[in-house]
């Protein structure tokens, strides 16, 4: 590798320096060091950042400046598209996450429909006292696949309790140093982490939401120009669907334009033809496509 591997922590603990999971991260970025992966590692501490919290308007789905846009968002955003591995890091708290990972997580909403981060590297991690840890892990690996990302999958450490106090820690550490071995081969030999269960379930997932509003928009709008006809079967389900539910033109139209900047995405990248996730990733990126532009420019 002729650069430096750029590796991005988003630590969702409030403690910053005393932080278990910070330590525990730093702990296995420097193991991957030791096996000869020349990296570079950057830490977003959330708590130190003010991401405010979703107020549900959708403006970011229509493509329309969010009103909460004048925050740490942006910066956070930039660091995500510029990394070439992401670490999503967060302690158990009330057997999730933390509030300030949550608030991050909803304000990316649109970010869950459209991979950006697509062919990423990634990592969950999770630490707790005792409890949790699962679900909360479960959690971080489902938006890393939303965002598109190869995970390697999670690391937890059973046994940090207050901040600071983490008498495990070279317990976990040591648990996890042949992983770091495997995790810095397969990037020092530019491949990849095998597939993962939630990535194709998330594919599927986004697969038919999409085709399923590219449906409706095309019934309402008809179709555009270069993209798939939708299917005569899907097409008089919904027909069906509306009458019984005696949709108006007006909630019809609704529906019709519901996710228009993650439909506009999935049209212009020709991904409705996808019939996989390993088709969707190998697809080229097409000329005047300008991924961060897109990813940013919707915000302001």
């Amino acid at each position: 590798m002729n650069k430096k591997f750029k590796i991005l922590t988003i630590l969702g603990s409030p403690h910053e320096k005393r932080s278990n999971t910070r330590a525990f991260v730093e702990d296995f970025v420097e193991e991957l060091q030791d096996v000869g992966l020349d990296l570079e590692h950057d830490i977003i501490s959330l708590g130190r950042k003010i991401v405010k919290p979703c107020i549900g308007c959708w403006n970011c789905t229509k493509g329309n400046p969010c009103p909460l846009a004048d925050d740490d968002l942006d910066e956070i955003k930039n660091a995500m598209i510029a990394c070439d591995m992401l670490i999503l890091a967060s302690p158990v708290y009330t057997n999730q996450v933390t509030a300030q990972m949550k608030a991050l997580c909803d304000r990316l909403f649109t970010w869950c429909h459209i991979y950006p981060l697509l062919g990423k590297y990634s990592l969950s991690v999770v630490t707790t006292g005792n409890d949790g840890h699962k679900e909360t892990a479960e959690f971080l690996e489902k938006m890393l696949a939303t965002y598109g990302t190869c995970s390697f999958g999670s690391i937890l450490s059973i046994g940090g309790f207050t901040p600071g106090f983490f008498p495990w820690r070279k317990q976990s550490r040591n648990k996890y140093k042949k992983f770091a071995g495997i995790v810095a081969n397969i990037i020092l030999q530019q491949k990849m982490p095998k597939s993962r269960s939630i990535q194709r379930k998330m594919f599927r997932t986004m697969k038919n939401k999409m085709s399923g509003i590219h449906s409706v928009n095309s019934m309402v709008h008809g179709v555009p120009e270069n993209q798939p006809h939708p299917s005569k079967l899907r097409v008089s389900i919904m027909r069906f669907f509306f009458r019984k539910m005696k949709l108006t033109e007006t909630q019809l139209d609704k529906w019709a334009n519901l996710l228009s900047f993650e439909l506009a995405w999935w049209r212009d990248r020709g991904w409705l033809r996808a019939k996989s996730l390993e088709q969707l990733a190998g697809m080229p990126v097409p000329k005047g496509f300008h991924i961060k532009e897109r990813l940013l420019g919707h915000d302001k």
